[in-house]
């Protein structure tokens, strides 16, 4: 139930289910009081009348007779017995049996009382029961003109029954199954077009512009996806125009470089040419990986179908040949469809991150029924935690961790989480409760 609470769609199905329940439960039940108060008007008024015949026939027998006449049942099963103590009734009184007696019998004194079980006590009931329950009856206290006080016993006929039968149960119960499956189409028509456009928010490709969405809906839900389909295109057009500014920037810088460096090689001090072009072959990797950082936001290599254990093999393969510590300990056959170039490329950064920081590097390939896991774990020194985002930020790097001699300009794992992440999949890195750093990849199949 909390977890149905907490979507919208869900919310949006109790809030309707519950409101037209209650609203379906309090409208029967209003009508039901209302049908049990015509009732009981009608009921009173029909009463009155037999009692007011009564009444007459009893001032024109002699008294004598008058509570052997009351024992006989009469209409609607009345029958009564000559009240001789004359005291009032203690129950609730019948108002509107009273009063529609007052309108009919003049000089005539009426007491009644409302409908109890205590009434029929010692009374021949012939109303037949259901549901078991004992009869109800209620008193009416008539003092004639003469002073003559007499008490009439009138059954209450169980016409109702149970509050709600079988079949009217059975009605409520497909109302409600009717009121259910409204609000669970009404919950589903209102929130689709969020879920569509939190799709189309997950599938979004900063690297090449996406199809628009469709404009349509309501309203309001057309306006949310003209400004999303508006964010968009200012989202690649503002991408494409960083990444080409630093690709021109890093290219167009080569060349003096280049001319700079064929210059130093004819300086005659060999200690400072030697110095010098140390830093100008620096100046050139910082360039070089600047453009794999443009490249990695923007690239047009197309698609295909990748094997993707056969590319972590090949690595692997690599890895060894050069004389690293690789072992690849876990092989899963994964295919999916990747721009191979890239891919190889942020898995190859991953790789001689671990190789080079580690000393060792474990590789292992898994999968589920809708993604692919790739861990390359290494035995170095493992990152601080707190640092453990921070390090995807372009040129950041750590010195007591990552040593600066070692080589590298802090371009590494953005170029690799870049490439991930344009394959709509997540990197992160955690540190191994035995030691060490597991980059964790995540792939869709």
């Amino acid at each position: 139930m909390l977890t149905i609470y907490r979507s919208m769609h869900g919310r949006l199905f109790l809030i309707l289910l519950t409101g037209m329940i209650v609203t379906a439960v309090g409208t029967v039940l209003l009508t039901h009081s209302r049908q049990q108060e015509m009732f009981d008007r009608v009921r009173a008024q029909h009463l009155a009348s037999e009692i007011a015949e009564l009444v007459e026939t009893l001032e024109r027998i002699p008294p004598s007779q008058r509570d052997d006449f009351l024992q006989g049942p009469h209409g609607m099963g009345i029958h009564g017995h000559a009240d001789g103590n004359g005291s009032l009734p203690v129950m609730a009184r019948d108002n509107p049996l009273e009063d529609a007696l007052h309108q009919r019998l003049d000089g005539v004194g009426v007491v009644a009382e409302l409908p109890n079980h205590e009434a029929c006590a010692g009374a021949p009931v012939r109303w037949p029961r259901r549901m078991h329950e004992p009869p109800q009856c209620e008193r009416v206290h008539i003092t004639l003109q003469d002073g003559s006080r007499f008490e009439l016993i009138v059954p209450v006929p169980p016409m109702r029954g149970p509050f709600f039968p079988s079949p009217v149960w059975s009605a409520m119960l497909l109302f409600a199954l009717c009121i259910g499956l409204l609000a669970w189409l009404v919950a589903r028509i209102a929130t689709a077009p969020l879920r569509q456009l939190a799709d189309a928010a997950d599938n979004l490709d900063i690297s090449r512009a996406g199809k628009p969405l469709p404009e349509q809906g309501s309203n309001e839900v057309r306006v949310a996806t003209r400004a999303f389909n508006r964010m968009q295109k200012r989202i690649y057009d503002d991408v494409r125009e960083r990444t080409g500014m630093l690709a021109a920037i890093t290219h167009d810088l080569q060349t003096p470089l280049t001319r700079l460096r064929l210059r130093l090689e004819k300086l005659p001090d060999e200690a400072l040419r030697n110095k010098l072009v140390g830093d100008m072959q620096s100046m050139q990797q910082m360039l070089q990986e600047g453009l794999e950082l443009a490249r990695s936001l923007d690239t047009s290599e197309a698609t295909q179908l990748l094997d993707l254990d056969s590319l972590l093999d090949s690595l692997c393969s690599d890895a060894v040949e050069a004389g690293q510590h690789v072992d690849y300990i876990e092989h899963t056959p994964v295919q999916l469809q990747a721009h191979p170039l890239a891919l190889r490329r942020a898995l190859s950064n991953l790789l001689d991150n671990a190789v080079k920081y580690g000393q060792r590097a474990e590789v292992s390939l898994s999968r589920d029924a809708r993604q692919c896991h790739i861990r390359i774990r290494d035995f170095g020194p493992g990152i601080p935690p707190e640092l453990l985002e921070t390090v995807f930020t372009p040129f950041y790097r750590i010195e007591h961790s990552r040593s600066r001699e070692s080589g590298g300009t802090g371009l590494g794992l953005s170029i690799a989480r870049n490439i991930v992440q344009r394959h709509n999949g997540e990197l992160v890195l955690t540190n191994h409760p035995s030691g060490g750093l597991v980059a964790s990849v995540v792939l869709p199949l």
